[in-house]
């Protein structure tokens, strides 16, 4: 059984921040979500395989291509290498799986879109004795396309006390990055799963003329790279738990939250219950209810769910809290989650 604090997977971070709205702020916490898909309970460790670079008698006709439309190949290589970079930071954050990324660019495929042909097991075998590892999670596709926009907007300012209008110039760049993945299963040598990612991230740059907007753009290999990286975070996420950060609202106003406000800034979370819990019996039912919400907020933080549950019910049916219902939605989903990563951990 895989160990964890606790399987509720919270954490508390240092980090309270301050909210739109003079009624509430904002708790930062750290929940363990999990997986999309469940993997068998023996792979413990995997390596993550670079094979979406094309063979060697293609490489020099997509450099041709790449030279002809624009697009950077070697571009596309460093994104590769830094899209399983992404995977094995994240997958080693996770606290049921170890991977470990291989640096290699033996191991070859179409250097498109299309998947190639699943590596054999000989050499899935091969790979996962070298590395000392259960399984290989490949890259078996990677591509990239860029799409520029550029228009202007017009604005009012003051020069010399007097309001002129000048125009703003704006560069929008979007990369959108395509990977194909496999994991293969060594212990049962079975194909656990394959899957595609299609990911789009956007960069503006603004300035005085067209050519300052443009200058205010990332290169497109830095955009590549970030946007490899976080393709290589979703398939983490898709076949290992993870620590994900969520932010909780909880009611400050008034004077009798002041002092419930200053334990939980100072993180003394049981000084913040004894105020709020008796708080709950308060005869103004806004108070009572705003504090049976806090409540389950400071719950949840002590990883009691189904405390949780009950005081945030409390809050939405016996005093129609508005925020109580969207709490209690996610609150029964964690609850949900719970039961998963039970399974998931083991």
């Amino acid at each position: 059984m895989k160990t964890i604090r606790t399987i509720a997977g919270i954490v508390l971070i240092a980090s309270i921040a301050i909210l739109h709205s003079c009624s509430t702020r904002s708790v930062s916490m750290q929940v363990l979500v999990p997986a999309a898909i469940t993997i068998p309970q023996d792979i413990n460790s995997i390596a993550i395989l670079n094979r979406s670079l094309p063979g060697k008698d293609a490489e020099f006709i997509n450099v041709l291509e790449g030279f002809i439309t624009g697009e950077s190949v070697m571009a596309d290589r460093e994104g590769s290498f830094n899209c399983i970079r992404g995977v094995e930071s994240r997958v080693n954050t996770s606290p049921r799986l170890k991977a470990f990324a291989l640096e290699t660019d033996t191991y070859r495929g179409t250097g498109t879109r299309q998947f190639p042909e699943q590596l054999d097991w000989e050499t899935v075998n091969s790979l996962c004795a070298q590395y000392k590892v259960d399984a290989i999670l490949a890259l078996e596709t990677f591509d990239s396309d860029f799409s520029l926009h550029k228009n202007t907007s017009k604005y009012k300012t003051k020069v010399n006390g007097r309001e002129v209008e000048k125009t703003e110039y704006h560069a929008k760049l979007r990369v959108n990055v395509n990977s194909g993945w496999r994991l293969y299963d060594n212990i049962h040598r079975k194909l656990i799963d394959q899957v595609n990612f299609a990911d789009s991230k956007e960069w503006e740059g603004t300035g005085d003329n067209e050519k300052a907007a443009l200058n205010n753009l990332p290169s497109k290999r830095h955009t590549i790279n970030e946007s490899g990286n976080y393709s290589g975070i979703r398939i983490a996420d898709r076949i290992t738990p993870n620590w994900h950060t969520v932010n909780r609202p909880y009611f400050v106003r008034g004077k009798e939250f002041k002092d419930a406000k200053k334990q939980v800034k100072y993180r003394n979370w049981d000084a913040a219950i004894a105020s709020w819990k008796e708080l709950t019996r308060n005869a103004d039912p806004k108070i009572a209810g705003r504090a049976c919400f806090n409540m389950a907020v400071a719950a949840e933080q002590k990883g009691d769910i189904e405390a949780a549950i009950s005081w945030a019910d409390k809050a939405m049916k016996e005093y129609h809290i508005g925020k109580a219902r969207h709490y209690s939605d996610e609150l029964y989903k964690r609850k949900s989650d719970e039961l998963l990563l039970k399974e998931q951990m083991k």
